[in-house]
């Protein structure tokens, strides 16, 4: 599924509100870097260019995939038709800013939020060029480099909305996207894996239920697509202001279809009734494990009876959803693997179960602490590259034995199968006719995506 860059349309028009001069180049579909970057950098002669790096790489330990290399390519080109200072942000050059920055050779990385970072920046750019004090900027001075703690107090009512006009939401939504939109920051949850708080703190800050529908209406009335995801990482906690959304959007006969990632804390048979009658067509539970041992090792915050209350809840509503398991997590074992899936499958039958294997290390997720201790990794390791906590208890096999496991369940899969020629030409022809969530009925071809490793 291909994602819009609402991130850096946001920051695009937090600049024109500022009335800076802002060309937005969008290089997803790019079949030729150097050809679509070259003539706007010629014609635009601009004083900065800044990337927006949304991944380094898609966490997969068994399928990998690294893509912080293109960026390499992109500065390559921008150095060789322009003589702009080169600036990045996002939440890929977030998690790993020194070791990005450093490979990238880019002297300046903004680490989180950058709609008052970045215009403070630029301020002092064509100023006295004192950055010490904008927040969450790594920076260059001489031969030394400085970090400024990022700042998480911005009111995001004060925040337009991004420059959705900039984004060709035809062509994402060819390759099966959706309008992407953000009712809220920061997280609250001790996830050992998660590196939300570097990205958004950890203090829930709420855009308005009214401006938030302010805004869908609008971008409906705009661009003519209905179809919605919400990213939050969290969007039903709190369940107050997610229940306040959905009713607004039912109040105002909202037409939408619409998927968030959910909790299972708080999913309950009154939630999942108002979110069906506000256009929910999905729900994407982030339950990563289920016995007990394995929530309280993985500090998920929410016990098995919560995953039990909302299966049941999505079950009596209706509403398709999928289950994401992140296996290999502290301490796990294989008998803790088969135990989930006997869980699962006596709470009722999900319509689709995504099984990973491998905890993706970042510096500032409790797992680099632990895979310190455990000398899984060492303070000098480059974690750009990616390096996964994968439980030793599991043994070598680990993926053999999920892979087995998975099998033995028509919804299940795994890494092995998501990148089949099956799977992709089914997706292919589910984005074609705009059938959402497009994992609903794996149950229908299940059995035919299983690619032998």
């Amino acid at each position: 599924m291909a994602v819009a860059p609402i991130g850096a349309a946001g920051i695009v028009r937090i600049l024109e509100h500022q009335g800076q001069d802002v060309h937005f180049v969008d290089l997803c579909f790019s079949g030729n870097l150097k050809r679509n970057l070259a003539g706007v950098l010629k014609k635009t002669d601009p004083d900065i260019v800044g990337l927006a790096i949304r991944n380094l790489d898609n966490c997969s330990s068994t399928t990998q995939k690294t893509f912080f290399q293109t960026a390499r390519s992109v500065i390559q080109i921008v150095k060789e038709y322009s003589s702009a200072t080169i600036i990045m942000g996002g939440g890929g050059a977030s998690v790993l800013p020194q070791e990005l920055a450093a490979y990238l050779h880019v002297p300046y990385t903004f680490i989180g939020e950058g709609e008052e970072s970045l215009p403070a920046f630029l301020r002092e750019y064509s100023g006295k060029k004192d950055f010490s004090k904008i927040p969450g900027l790594l920076y260059q001075e001489k031969e030394t480099w400085h970090m400024n703690p990022p700042d998480f107090s911005g009111n995001l009512d004060h925040y337009p909305l991004y420059a959705y006009e900039r984004i060709n939401h035809k062509k994402y939504f060819e390759h099966g996207g959706m309008i992407g939109y953000q009712t809220k920051r920061g997280c609250p949850f001790g996830c050992v894996y998660c590196n939300y708080r570097t990205l958004e703190g950890t203090r829930l800050r709420y855009r308005s239920p009214q401006l938030c529908v302010d805004d869908m209406e609008k971008l409906v009335r705009e661009t003519g697509f209905r179809d919605f995801f919400f990213t939050d990482g969290v969007f039903n906690w709190p369940p107050d202001h997610a229940m306040k959304i959905c009713e607004e959007i039912i109040r105002r006969n909202l037409q939408i279809r619409w998927i968030a990632y959910c909790n299972p804390a708080g999913l309950d048979d009154e939630m999942a009734r108002v979110f069906k009658a506000s256009g929910c067509v999905g729900i994407e539970l982030g339950v990563d494990a289920v016995t007990d041992k394995m929530l309280e090792n993985m500090g998920k915050g929410f016990t098995r009876q919560d995953i039990q209350k909302s299966y049941q809840a999505l079950l009596r509503s209706g509403i398709p959803f999928a289950v994401f398991l992140l296996f290999g997590g502290p301490d796990e074992s294989y008998p803790d693997m088969v135990e989930t899936q006997k869980c699962l499958m006596e709470f009722g039958k999900a319509n689709a179960v995504f099984a990973s294997l491998g905890i993706r290390i970042y510096r500032d997720a409790p797992i680099y602490r632990i895979a310190i201790r455990e000398g899984i990794i060492t303070p000098q390791t480059n974690l750009l590259n990616p390096v996964f906590y994968i439980s030793p208890k599991l043994g070598e096999d680990a993926m053999d034995r999920l892979d087995r496991l998975a099998r033995q369940e028509v919804t299940w899969s795994t890494p092995t199968d998501w990148d089949s020629f099956t799977v992709k030409s089914v997706q292919r022809i589910l984005n074609r006719f705009r059938v959402i969530p497009n994992w609903k009925d794996i149950e229908a071809y299940g059995t035919h995506m299983r690619r032998k490793r």
